[in-house]
């Protein structure tokens, strides 16, 4: 499998003897009487003070610069081409050019416009900069602005300009990175490496559309490339081009064989409800892998939500095998035995597991989530009372507790549980799932009061009406609040779990709190 490899510049470049370069001020003119004393000082003693520090650089006598120029009888350097400029350097051998402009902004700070030439590339570029009237400062500004800028202008080679934008790259200076492989682009127009970059810059600015057109040059440049793929297959994604997207991956996925990849295609196609296709990617992995669990969890869930009851059970007995402690599954297939008839076998077949071993802390587990199945809350939470004896510090105890005491509607008891689990391990999602549960069940309770209490105020007058209008705009204030906490904990549950069921499910619930508090929002007349 070819793959796009970060260039081992960053290591070899550090070890390069580079080769020195002369370089030469030409001048910078001041624009106002104020910029003189700046404008000289550049000149005169900043730039070859600043050039003490850089051993790959030479900086030219600014004697012979001075004879260059007035030999050559130019005048307004900084609006001379480029040609002209470049004549200047090859007579005084130089690699780089530098000069400018210095304009007054108050008595103490200076505008610079400077350009800066590489003899061997022939580029041009420009920057300009503040510096202070102190000397120290200014050369600060300097070094940090226009040296800065020329090095990467020095050499003129790809390489080199790579190197220096990939360390603004990974400095997360984006647009710094963005300008210099451009300028590699711009000496080299075929370079995968730039052209690579700028797609993931693109992507990472969310300008989809750059991304995708550097992505596909990069693809014509090397068509078998499974990263470019990849990467522009996340493109099509963030732009609902699914189809697309699977395309690419199928390439990728027959090409390497890899599981985790026709994985990748199989949620794609379960998050568009394409479940045949899903089932024969999850399968294909199952194929490279006859052991790889989490294929038969997908599958079992997508039978799951097709309400396939029946054929879910054997994934789903599998997945719970490997994942003894993944409580959804244990959830989910439960309720499986419940809807198919076979719980009340399943519920005794857990309890005489714990006759024989009765500190089997797994039994306990499946018989509450059985018993959970059934809504027979209070036959769970004795469990969980059991359970609280033999694993006190152990956060699912306290999930079984929240759980059940909410679909009791014994909401305090629910969330001081949730809140428990989280102060254990604040990395679980499902005391977040609960938290929203609650304050959903709360606010959907204040919404239906909101409901009635509208419909009573406007069939009432006078008095009796203006009470019963404060009374509604307080509950549905309550209700919107509630719903906004709901939200709040919901937008959580993501950060901890890419469990594709329960990610379908927090699209879906997003939607209707979406709705409910638009429902329940503070009216303004």
């Amino acid at each position: 499998m070819k793959k796009i490899i970060i260039l081992a510049l960053l290591t070899t470049f550090a070890l390069c003897v580079f080769a020195v370069e002369n370089v030469a001020v030409l001048t910078f003119d001041k624009k106002d009487r104020a910029s003189d004393y700046v404008a000289n000082s550049m000149v005169t003693r900043d730039f070859k003070d600043i050039f003490k520090d850089y051993d790959n650089f030479d900086l030219i006598n600014q004697k012979d610069v001075n004879k260059v120029i007035k030999k050559s009888g130019f005048t307004n350097l900084f609006y001379l081409g480029k040609d002209d400029i470049a004549s200047l350097g090859n007579e005084l051998g130089a690699d780089i050019l530098i000069w400018g402009t210095v304009t007054s902004i108050t008595n103490s700070e200076f505008k610079v416009d400077a350009k800066i030439l590489s003899v061997k590339s022939q580029d041009v570029t420009a920057v300009n900069f503040n510096v202070q009237k102190d000397s120290n400062q200014r050369k600060i500004a300097i070094k940090n602005n226009l040296i800065s800028r020329m090095q990467e202008f020095s050499a003129g080679e790809v390489e080199k300009l790579i190197s220096i934008a990939m360390q603004h790259y990974n400095s997360e200076n984006l647009t710094s990175a963005q300008e210099s492989f451009e300028a590699v682009l711009e000496m080299e127009p075929n370079n995968i490496e730039a052209t690579f970059y700028l797609g993931l810059i693109g992507y990472n600015l969310r300008d989809l559309d750059t991304a995708e057109s550097f992505y596909l040059k990069a693809l014509e440049l090397d068509p078998d490339n499974n990263t470019i793929k990849n990467y522009l297959s996340r493109v099509y994604l963030d732009q609902s081009r699914n189809d697309e997207a699977v395309s690419l991956l199928s390439e990728i996925a027959e090409d390497t064989q890899d599981i985790l990849v026709w994985m990748r295609i199989g949620k794609i196609y379960s998050e568009m409800e394409y479940y045949d296709e899903a089932q024969a990617a999850f399968e294909k992995a199952i194929e490279i892998d006859p052991e790889y669990c989490n294929s038969y969890l997908e599958i079992g869930y997508l039978f799951f939500e097709q309400n396939y009851y029946d054929e879910a059970i054997p994934y789903l007995e599998r997945t719970a095998k490997s994942f003894p402690d993944d409580d959804d599954v244990q959830k989910k297939l439960a309720d499986c035995y419940k809807r198919t008839g076979k719980l009340d076998s399943a519920i005794q077949q857990y309890k005489d597991i714990l006759a024989e071993q009765p500190d089997n802390i797994r039994a306990y587990m499946n018989l509450a989530n059985a018993y959970m199945a059934t809504s027979k809350f209070k036959e769970t939470i004795e469990i969980a009372d059991v359970l609280k004896e033999k694993i006190p510090e152990d956060p699912k105890v306290y999930i079984l507790y929240a759980s059940s005491f909410s679909s009791l509607k014994q909401y305090t008891k629910a969330e001081n549980n949730a809140l428990k689990a989280l102060e254990i391990d604040p990395e679980l999602y499902q005391p977040y799932r609960i938290l929203s549960d609650i304050y959903f069940a709360k606010g959907y309770e204040k919404y239906e009061e909101y409901l009635a209490l509208d419909e009573k105020a406007q069939n009432a007058y006078g008095t009796e009406a203006d009470e019963l209008v404060d009374e509604r705009d307080n509950v549905k204030m309550i209700a919107n609040s509630n719903f906004t906490q709901a939200k709040q904990y919901l937008e959580e549950v993501p950060k901890f779990t890419e469990n594709s069921s329960e990610l379908k499910y927090i699209k879906s619930r997003m939607s209707t709190i979406e709705q409910l508090l638009k429902a329940t929002q503070k009216d303004f007349f």
